[in-house]
């Protein structure tokens, strides 16, 4: 299965999502690779960190641009999931690996930047769908706020607008503002190989409702 985490725009949370889902999938004994598809390499050196430190379980890493569509149908025949990140931004491979993808998973803050460009995003994969028809796409709402007074009128407003976008599915899953997703980007780890109780469950959640294992 290829899962592409991506969106256009940056600072989303792209890599925290895509290598926390890697480290959920290998804990759980399946065979996975993150492939790096983003200029600014952000997993590679998260799986430098790890590898490093020589952490369990270990990470396979591909890195590849341009067209990465033929090397993602490659290594889909290799590994069970393969977890792609790509750039915050309209780039060539997020295209490609969208056109060989079985999910997309879009992260977006709820600002009123990051969710214009879902309109955008949603023009995109009408064509890709095109080419593409089996491509289920989520959007998951990340970087949401903890404050108890404001949170449920975030999310409030993150469910309003996406009920104008068709063809993308919002999460019940949501990944809150914590320290602790930046702090173990650091230590080359994973949020599930902390204490973090929260921001483990919110790992786990997403993995549920992705119901791919």
């Amino acid at each position: 299965m290829i899962i592409v985490v991506g969106c256009n725009k940056g600072g989303a949370g792209k890599t925290t999502t895509a290598i926390n889902l890697t480290v959920a999938l290998a804990l759980k004994n399946k065979d996975v690779c993150l492939v790096d598809a983003d200029p600014q390499r952000s997993a590679s050196k998260w799986q430098l960190l790890r590898e490093n430190e020589n952490i369990q379980p270990a990470i396979n890493l591909v890195e590849k641009r341009e067209n990465i569509a033929s090397t993602l149908l490659d290594l889909d025949s290799r590994y069970d999931f393969i977890i792609v990140d790509v750039a915050g931004r309209n780039s060539r491979e997020f295209i490609t690996g969208c056109s060989v993808a079985d999910i997309v998973i879009s992260p977006h803050q709820c600002s009123q930047q990051d969710l214009d460009t879902l309109l955008e995003l949603e023009e995109q994969l009408e064509r890709i769908k095109d080419l593409n028809p089996k491509l289920q796409v989520y959007c998951y709402q990340t970087l949401a706020t903890t404050n108890p007074i404001i949170q449920g009128q975030e999310r409030h407003d993150f469910v309003e607008y996406l009920s104008e976008i068709n063809n993308i599915k919002l999460l019940d899953s949501i990944a809150y503002y914590r320290r602790v997703y930046r702090t173990s980007y650091s230590d080359g780890k994973s949020v599930i190989e902390t204490d973090n109780e929260k921001a483990r469950e919110e790992i786990s959640n997403l993995l549920n409702e992705l119901d791919i294992i």
